[in-house]
């Protein structure tokens, strides 16, 4: 908003007309048109102001409807970057499609609850040390 304030009003105006557009296209359809229609309505309402200050008055009101339709409207997911996909093709010519395939677990593992991985344990009181646990005087409490 210190962007609009420095602008003129109608420039201003005119930028927060195209934020409420670019809210009302993840609307669903029938809320979109009377959005627009009000945003239309505004707009208009702005070319026939003359004054400064009630300009400023009025794109204040204006620009926190569409604050509060940016927070009340869903975000929109999917689109065309969606996401990544990774294709692969191997060497016989097809093509896989990039899920992966699942490995199963080892059928032997040396390490069990009796018996544990060293690199697991040191991974353990790594992220412990990281989330700020030096020892466990706190649970001794004083003797």
């Amino acid at each position: 908003s210190e962007r609009r304030e420095t602008m003129s009003a109608s420039s201003a105006a005119l930028l927060t007309y195209r934020s409420l557009l670019r809210v009302a296209r993840a609307m669903p359809e029938a809320k979109r048109q009377a959005v627009m229609a009000q945003a239309r309505s505004e707009l208009d309402f702005f070319r026939s102001l003359t004054d400064e200050a009630e300009i400023g008055k009025r794109l204040k009101v204006f620009e926190d409807k569409v604050a509060f339709l940016r927070m009340s409207t869903p975000k929109v997911t999917g689109g065309a970057q969606a996401g990544r996909m990774r294709v692969v093709y191997r060497k016989d010519g097809t093509r896989d499609d990039g899920r992966g395939t699942s490995r199963d677990k080892a059928r032997h593992t040396n390490w069990d609850g009796s018996n544990l991985d060293p690199d697991s344990v040191t991974r353990h009181y790594h992220g412990l040390s990281r989330a700020g646990f030096r020892d466990n005087s706190h649970a001794k409490g004083f003797f």
